[in-house]
């Protein structure tokens, strides 16, 4: 048993001082803000007063240094509070992340949510059932989106088509130049990205009872001339989701560290998935609309892979069709610089095959 004598130092110095200082203010800060603070933050201030006096006002942190062969000299103290404290914000950044992510979810959910609300008051579901839906997200993009949806086909393969814009929090007019043009539009109140987009136009068909849905780029990139290629495939019963690919089609020169990059990745989800992918970074596809249930999409941004990747796991039949990648008609790309695009595509396939 230690005795207390040894568990208190001798001396109250300075930076002892104002170590107790700071604990105290951080105890008293969450007891005083306690109805306006969570419980799990009131919690964790608590602790770190405690932690902090504990660390400052007693020997019992010198024992626990001792303990894991940090001695006394040469900086050896030091370097042990640093790895605990490393450790520490380690937990404390898994933690962020964790609500980090919960809170995310939460803001897609209440979007879809409210989409769909505004959707169903407006009596548009009856508009789809069992047509094939052509569904386009898009983002701040007024100058082309006109163009592109005055070239979308009455019918393909026989079956009528309707028209559903994503407008995915744009502030140049996008959702406006849309229904003058003739399609049924939803919108997000902020930007969440393209997956998010897909996602609320996604659950938007799959409750209005929709045959097939298309995706394709609001910039001009896909030709709406090449959808019975990626529908014939699905309404026929072939497959449940067709995937454009610029690889077995045609597609505009890109810079070369992008296409060396569509390369890496084409082998990366070909090898991870035992599955020959030819293009997994295309937006161009035909799924079946009794099939998007099945599936698990998070991914704000990067969700081109993790769509590809999720059919593969689930077993869902697929296959790819050619189709022609061409440059955007106005304006520049909304991807992000080459490398950190190329990071967020990685994390993304990983997340995706992980899960």
């Amino acid at each position: 048993m230690i005795p207390l004598a040894g568990i208190f130092p001798a001396e109250l110095t300075a930076l002892r001082a104002v170590g107790l200082a700071v604990a105290l203010i951080l105890v008293v800060y969450a007891i005083a803000r306690r109805r306006t603070l969570r419980n799990a933050d009131v919690l964790l201030l608590i602790l770190a007063g405690l932690a902090l006096a504990i660390v400052t006002g007693t020997e019992i942190v010198n024992g626990l240094l001792s303990a894991f062969s940090f001695e006394k000299g040469n900086g050896g103290r030091i370097l042990g509070l640093a790895v605990f404290a490393i450790f520490i914000l380690f937990i404390i950044c898994l933690r962020a992340l964790s609500v980090g992510a919960r809170n995310s979810r939460q803001l897609s959910a209440a979007l879809e949510g409210l989409a769909w609300e505004e959707f169903r008051q407006a009596g548009l579901p009856a508009r789809f059932k069992g047509k094939v839906a052509i569904l386009v997200p898009a983002y701040n993009e007024a100058e082309n989106i006109g163009v592109v949806l005055d070239q979308m086909p009455a019918e393909v393969c026989g079956v009528r088509t309707e028209i559903l814009v994503v407008d995915d929090g744009s502030r140049d007019g996008t959702g406006d130049v849309a229904a003058e043009h003739g399609a049924l539009v939803a919108r997000h109140v902020t930007n969440r990205g393209g997956g998010a987009a897909l996602r609320t136009g996604y659950r938007l068909m799959v409750e209005s009872g929709a045959e097939v849905v298309v995706t394709l780029d609001a910039d001009g990139q896909h030709l709406p001339s090449e959808m019975p290629r990626l529908v014939e495939p699905v309404l026929s019963g072939e497959v449940d989701v067709a995937h454009g690919s610029r690889v077995l089609g045609h597609a505009d020169r890109n810079t070369r560290s992008r296409e060396l990059g569509i390369v890496f990745f084409n082998r990366l989800v070909s090898f991870i998935t035992r599955t020959h992918v030819t293009d997994c970074s295309n937006g161009y596809r035909a799924v079946r609309t009794t099939v998007l249930p099945l599936l698990v999409l998070r991914q704000e941004q990067f969700h081109t892979s993790e769509f590809m990747i999720e059919a593969i796991k689930r077993g869902v039949p697929a296959k790819e069709v050619p189709i022609t990648v061409e440059q955007r008609l106005h304006g520049h790309s909304k991807k992000p610089a080459v490398m950190r695009y190329g990071l967020g595509f990685a994390n993304a396939i990983v997340r995706t095959w992980l899960r």
